[in-house]
């Protein structure tokens, strides 16, 4: 079967869908996980995979993070990206790598909470999954008319 044009415009859509709701959560920061996502569709004549490409952290703003002490160094990144305006403290405003410093004591108690992004753009996606699954129908249809 050959992966046509409208299957990847449906696999484009998915993706888009999911790009979205990261920008829509406030979780866009640098742009570098929704610029850099990517989808890989296969084919093996059996099975049909859809895959996105996605930067490692992905999993850690899907599915949070245990309590542990991040580097300060990235957290301040964010801060800078983001932008995060911290606010006074017993008077006072906490520097960048103060602020980082005590969002990362926070992570080392807390952890990070799932966001659960991709589960919820899957499972909101029905529109989406009934036109691929029609679409490859369609494909295996004009394929198995070939063959007779």
């Amino acid at each position: 079967m050959e992966i046509t044009q409208d299957i990847n415009n449906i696999c484009s859509e998915l993706l888009e869908r999911y790009k979205q709701s990261i920008k829509d959560s406030g979780h866009y920061a640098s742009g570098e996980l929704s610029n850099s996502a990517r989808y890989i569709t296969k084919w093996d004549g059996k099975y049909f995979e859809l895959i996105f490409n996605l930067q490692d952290y992905w999993k850690y703003l899907e599915n949070g993070t245990k309590p542990h002490f991040p580097p300060t160094d990235k957290i301040e990144q964010w801060i800078r990206i983001k932008p995060v305006v911290p606010q006074a403290m017993n008077g006072r405003v906490p520097t960048t790598k103060q602020l980082a410093y005590l969002i990362a004591r926070s992570i080392s108690v807390k952890g990070t909470k799932p966001t659960k992004l991709l589960q919820q753009t899957i499972d909101g996606a029905d529109d989406l999954i009934s036109a691929l699954v029609n679409e490859i129908s369609n494909q295996l249809e004009k394929e198995i008319d070939k063959e007779l």
